[in-house]
C-alpha cells in the first residue's frame, strides 16, 4: 500500500517529463518555446504559434539623420498532430518505488516519444538547411570539413558563445573519432574519446552529440544541366523579408529534384549579413522545399532561402548580368547519405504545448516546465475485465526553422 501511495500523479507526470528532458539529444540545441496558450481550449493540430525574429537594422555613415523601418519578422511553428504512446500494467505493478515503476514502463515509453520529436526536427533541419558541406556517400573523418561548415557559420553572423552544437549519425561519429584518435589533444579529452567512442564537449569548438536519429537525404538522380531564367519577376526581391522565393528553372532533360536536394546559382553569391559584404566567390546554396519534376520548358521550383538582393535582410550579391544563369546541384547521383548538421540555437525552434486534461479518468496529470520548453501529459485507466490499467503520455508540438543559415549540412 505504501508504494501505491509513492505512484501518486505528481510523481508520475513529473518522472515522465524529466526522462523526456534526458532522453531528447538534437531538441537540447535548439530554441525551445513553451507555450500555454492552448491550455483552456486544449492544442490541436494546424493551430499556430508564431515566434518572432529579431530585426535587422542597416546604418548610416555621417551626422545625418536617417531613421529606418523597425521590420520584425516572425516565423509561424504549427502543432503537428498529438502523438502518443500507450501502454498498460497490473494493479500489481502499482507496488513498485517509483524508481522502478519508471525503468520499468515510463522511460520506454517516453524514449520513443523524444525519438520522435528529435526524429521530427532532424528532418526539418534536413528539408530546411541550404547550407552543405562534405560530400554525399562518403563519411567524414577530415576535422577540416566540420571546421569549413564552422566558417560558414561565422560568415552568416552566429556568435560564438557556446551555442553551438553539432549532431552526428552513429557511423559519422565513429569515422570522426578514429580519424582524430591521434591528433595531439588534451590528455583528459582522448581519454575521453577513448572511453566513450564518442567526441567530446567544446572540441574544435563545438559540442558534440550522437543522435541515431539523424535524417537521410536521397538526392535527385539524373543528367544533363539547368539554368534559371535571372530576369523573371520572382527572382528575388530587393526589400523586407520572405522565408522563400519561387524561381523559374529549366532543365536540358526531365528530371526531378527532391526536397532537401541543395542547388547553387551561378552568379549568385553569399554576403554577410551584418556587414553585407560578400564572404565566398562559391555561389550560396539553396534548398528545394519540395518535391519537383523540372522539365525542358520553365518550371516554378520553390528555395529557401529567399533571394534578397539589398536592404536590411539582404543575403546575396548578384555578379552576372546574363538572362539566364547556370543551376549546379549540391548531388545529382541519386546517392543516400546521412545528413549530419552543424547548427547554432537560434537555427531552429520547437515549440510545445499543453495537451489538454480531462475527466473520468483514475487520474490525468501533466508537467509542464518553461525553462526547459516540454510538456507531457499523463492519463491512468482501470480496466476492470482484466484488473489492468491502460496508461498513455501525450505531447504536441511543432518545429519551424528560425534562422537556419545559422545551420550547415555535414553530407556523409
Amino acid at each position: 500500500m505504501a508504494g501505491n501511495q509513492l505512484l501518486n500523479v505528481s510523481l508520475v507526470t513529473n518522472e515522465a517529463l524529466m526522462v523526456l528532458e534526458n532522453s531528447t539529444v538534437f531538441t537540447k540545441c535548439v530554441d525551445r518555446n513553451y507555450s500555454n496558450q492552448f491550455a483552456v481550449s486544449g492544442a490541436k493540430a494546424g493551430d499556430t504559434i508564431n515566434v518572432r525574429r529579431p530585426g535587422r537594422f542597416i546604418g548610416t555613415s555621417g551626422p545625418a539623420l536617417n531613421v529606418e523601418d523597425f521590420n520584425e519578422t516572425s516565423v509561424p511553428v504549427t502543432l503537428l498532430p498529438q502523438f502518443h504512446v500507450d501502454t498498460q500494467f497490473t494493479t500489481r505493478e502499482l507496488l513498485l518505488n517509483i524508481d522502478e515503476f519508471s525503468r520499468r514502463i515510463i522511460k520506454p515509453a517516453v524514449a520513443t516519444i523524444a525519438n520522435k520529436i528529435d526524429y521530427d526536427g532532424l528532418v526539418l533541419a534536413k528539408n530546411s538547411t541550404a547550407n552543405i558541406v562534405g560530400t554525399a556517400g562518403t563519411p567524414p573523418t577530415a576535422l577540416l570539413t566540420y571546421l569549413t561548415g564552422a566558417a560558414i557559420l561565422d560568415s552568416e553572423g552566429a556568435p560564438r558563445d557556446g551555442e553551438r552544437t553539432v549532431v552526428v549519425s552513429p557511423f559519422t561519429g565513429a569515422s570522426i573519432v578514429d580519424s582524430l584518435k591521434g591528433l595531439f589533444m588534451p590528455s583528459q579529452k582522448v581519454s575521453a574519446q577513448y572511453e566513450k567512442g564518442l567526441m567530446g564537449t567544446d572540441s574544435a569548438g563545438m559540442d558534440w552529440r550522437m543522435d541515431q536519429n539523424v535524417a537521410n537525404q536521397t538526392f535527385g538522380s539524373y543528367a544533363g544541366t539547368m539554368t534559371v531564367d535571372t530576369t523573371s519577376a520572382s527572382f528575388g526581391i530587393s526589400s523586407g523579408w520572405a522565408q522563400t522565393s519561387t524561381i523559374a528553372i529549366t532543365a536540358s532533360a526531365a528530371l526531378t529534384l527532391n526536397q532537401g536536394d541543395t542547388i547553387q546559382i551561378a552568379g549568385v553569391l553569399p554576403v554577410n549579413p551584418q556587414n553585407r559584404n560578400v564572404y565566398s566567390n562559391t555561389p550560396r546554396n539553396f534548398v528545394v522545399t519540395a518535391n519537383v519534376n523540372v522539365g525542358t520548358s520553365p518550371t516554378s521550383v520553390t528555395v529557401s532561402p529567399a533571394i534578397i538582393t539589398a536592404g536590411q535582410f539582404q543575403n546575396v550579391s548578384i555578379v552576372s548580368t546574363s538572362a539566364t544563369a547556370a543551376v549546379t546541384p549540391f548531388n545529382k547521383t541519386g546517392v543516400t547519405s546521412p545528413q549530419n548538421i552543424l547548427l547554432h540555437k537560434n537555427a531552429f525552434t520547437v515549440a510545445m504545448a499543453d495537451v489538454e486534461l480531462v475527466d473520468g479518468v483514475v487520474f490525468c496529470g501533466r508537467a509542464s516546465d518553461p525553462e526547459t520548453g516540454l510538456s507531457i501529459r499523463v492519463l491512468r485507466q482501470y480496466t476492470i475485465n482484466n484488473d489492468s490499467i491502460p496508461m498513455r503520455c501525450d505531447v504536441i508540438y511543432g518545429w519551424a526553422p528560425l534562422y537556419p543559415e545559422l545551420a550547415c549540412r555535414i553530407a556523409a
